[in-house]
C-alpha cells in the first residue's frame, strides 16, 4: 500500500504510524494553503535593497554595454575592418554540461574569425571560462571591457598581434 503525503502538516501521523509498524492511511488531509507574496502577507511592499546575483534571465537581447560594443563593431564593419558579427552566434562545449556563450562571433576583413566577450566587470569564473575556451579551440579569444569610455582589449589564444 502506498500513502501519498499531500502537506507537510501530514508527516508527523506518517511517520508515527510507520514508527508502530502499520501503514494506515493518514488523517485527512488540511486545505492547502495558497501561496502569498511578501505583499499580501504583510500588507507592504517587498524590499528593495535585496539585489540578484547570477545568471540573468535569457530573453535574447544585450545589456547597455553590449549594445555600445554593438555600436563600435558595426562602424568597424563600415570602415571595412569587419565583414560579419553575431551576437550570441556561437556555443562552444567547454565539458559534459559545460557550455561557453560568447557575446559575439566576429569575423574580420582577413577572414578570420574571433570570438569577443564584453564584460562591465570581469569575474574570476568569467576569465577562467574564456581561458579554458582559448585553450581548446583554434580562434581568438578578445575580452572587451570599457574603460572611461574607451575600448580595452585583453587578447587569449590565436595570434598575440594586436588588431
Amino acid at each position: 500500500m502506498t500513502l501519498r503525503i499531500t502537506t507537510v502538516d501530514e508527516l508527523p501521523e506518517h511517520l508515527r504510524h510507520q514508527v508502530a509498524g502499520k501503514l494506515a492511511p493518514a488523517a485527512p488531509a488540511k486545505p492547502a494553503q495558497p501561496f502569498q507574496s511578501f505583499a499580501q502577507q504583510t500588507g507592504q511592499p517587498a524590499p528593495s535593497t535585496a539585489t540578484a546575483r547570477g545568471r540573468p534571465p535569457r530573453d535574447g537581447g544585450m545589456n547597455k554595454t553590449e549594445a555600445a560594443y554593438a555600436e563600435h563593431l558595426a562602424a568597424r564593419q563600415q570602415a571595412g575592418e569587419v565583414l560579419w558579427f553575431a551576437f550570441e552566434g556561437l556555443r562552444l562545449r567547454l565539458a559534459e554540461k559545460t557550455f561557453y556563450n560568447p557575446d559575439f562571433a566576429v569575423q574580420l576583413a582577413d577572414l578570420s574569425l574571433e570570438v569577443h566577450e564584453v564584460k562591465g566587470h570581469w569575474e574570476d569564473d568569467a576569465r577562467v571560462k574564456i581561458k579554458v575556451a582559448a585553450a581548446m579551440f583554434p580562434l581568438r579569444f578578445v575580452a572587451v571591457q570599457r574603460v572611461q569610455g574607451a575600448w580595452k582589449f585583453e587578447t587569449f589564444g590565436g595570434s598575440d598581434a594586436d588588431r
